[in-house]
């Protein structure tokens, strides 16, 4: 069964075209001077679809369906509908490809290459071959186009309109659609790509950090110095884990370790610079310092290792029952000075923190093991926290001159990483 009947759907006369072109013109004069803001997607469709409906184009509902690149999300849906006032996007995970929705869709249709799709719905014998013809049909809409939105980058998306009136668009209406298009994608394609980028710089780099690359902080040795508590951890006997596991395993089994750790440190304002191996370096910046600021980092750093050594210890239990590997981990944490920024060959740059204060935590977090705590944090970290600590004794440390004093949790302590 053809998708299109050409015949019927925007008819590619001259006349017609330049007559579209003409109509168009306001939509796309309002399409560049967008261009030059940095404004949501949402924002941009619902803006386009009222440009529309401007003209004439008696536009009741409209989708953009958008591939993405992103660790969590296979696309978005930014659904329009003249009733709501406004877009919404509605997010894709992974997996969607695979679903019936996708599969029975005319997305899937476009997305594999194939032309625009146009059903007139209040045509006797309209084929209802996809389910959201059927469900058009029954909340009263009378037409429906599906019309490819390509990317520079051959990235294929889809815009769908649907109308009330009767009648449905005219020639006219799809012409004036498709002539809108090529300014519309490209306006669009500017916006997913910025936040493309933001997302994978969040992803890879973090929020903060990746703030900071996007707003031009991008030369190497271009650093700042700040205060921040410093957190470092790791897994216990990793070494042995990797050799006695299949490697698929240990890949499972660090990204359930990595997630556990990751989720407080986020909850309670921390930013994951590096995953290093088994280990997390991550800080918790001291944004001013005024009184009480670093004891409130202190505090949420703490909070933050708790959670995760309680949420670690709770889940072994139920990777017993269902065979899976069993691990454990410790958590160091200190404050001080850092230099944050830009470290790196002049190609290959790492956006960081380095200082003895790094060295210092690096150091202290071996001793969870030896000292068999899970939790273990530095005299400065101890004396700005202000919670009960526990001495641990002074202990020498590789690479610092003067033996440190470490602490733990004084009450209630946690279980040791080798309980």
């Amino acid at each position: 069964m053809s998708t299109v009947d050409p015949k019927r759907d925007a008819a590619a006369s001259p006349e017609l075209s330049q007559h579209a072109r003409i109509r168009a013109q306001p939509v796309i004069d309002w399409l560049t001077d967008m261009g030059m803001r940095r404004s949501r997607i949402t924002t941009l469709h619902d803006g386009f679809i009222r440009e529309l409906i401007n003209l004439g184009v008696p536009v009741a509902r409209s989708t953009l369906h958008m591939p993405q690149l992103h660790p969590q999300l296979r696309a978005v849906t930014v659904l329009w509908e003249a009733e709501a006032g406004g877009a919404m996007e509605i997010p894709r995970a992974h997996g969607v490809e695979q679903s019936s929705f996708f599969m029975t869709s005319p997305v899937r249709l476009i997305y594999e290459g194939g032309p625009a799709i146009r059903r007139r719905l209040a045509e006797p014998g309209c084929p209802q071959d996809f389910p959201i013809i059927e469900d058009l049909v029954k909340e009263g809409y009378s037409d429906y186009t599906a019309r490819p939105l390509p990317f520079s980058n051959k990235q294929m998306n889809t815009l769908t309109l649907a109308s009330r009136r009767e009648g449905g668009f005219d020639d006219l209406d799809i012409a004036t659609v498709d002539a809108c298009l090529p300014a519309f994608a490209t306006v669009l394609e500017l916006r997913n790509v910025y936040r493309t980028a933001r997302n994978l710089l969040q992803t890879y780099i973090g929020p903060r950090s990746s703030g900071r690359v996007l707003s031009g902080t991008v030369k190497r040795g271009e650093v700042e110095r700040i205060n921040a508590v410093i957190w470092t951890c790791d897994l216990r006997d990793f070494t042995g884990l990797s050799e006695r596991l299949p490697m698929e395993d240990v890949i499972l089994l660090l990204d359930d370790y990595f997630e556990i750790m990751a989720q407080p440190i986020a909850a309670n304002g921390g930013e994951i610079l590096k995953f290093i191996g088994d280990a997390i370096l991550a800080i918790f910046p001291i944004e001013e310092q005024q009184e009480g600021d670093a004891c409130r980092a202190c505090a949420a750093a703490m909070q933050a290792a708790q959670s995760a050594l309680e949420e670690a210890m709770a889940v072994q239990p139920q990777r017993r029952a269902e065979n899976k590997p069993e691990f454990r981990c410790g958590v160091a944490l200190h404050v001080g000075d850092v230099m944050y920024g830009n470290v790196g060959a002049a190609d290959r740059l790492d956006f960081t923190v380095i200082g003895p204060a790094v060295n210092l935590v690096c150091r202290i977090e071996t001793l969870n093991r030896d000292l068999e705590v899970p939790l273990v944090y530095s005299a400065d970290f101890a004396r700005l926290w202000a919670g009960k600590s526990r001495s641990l004794g002074f202990h020498d440390l590789k690479g610092v001159r003067e033996a440190k004093e470490v602490f733990t949790l004084a009450d209630p302590p946690l279980a040791g990483p080798g309980e």
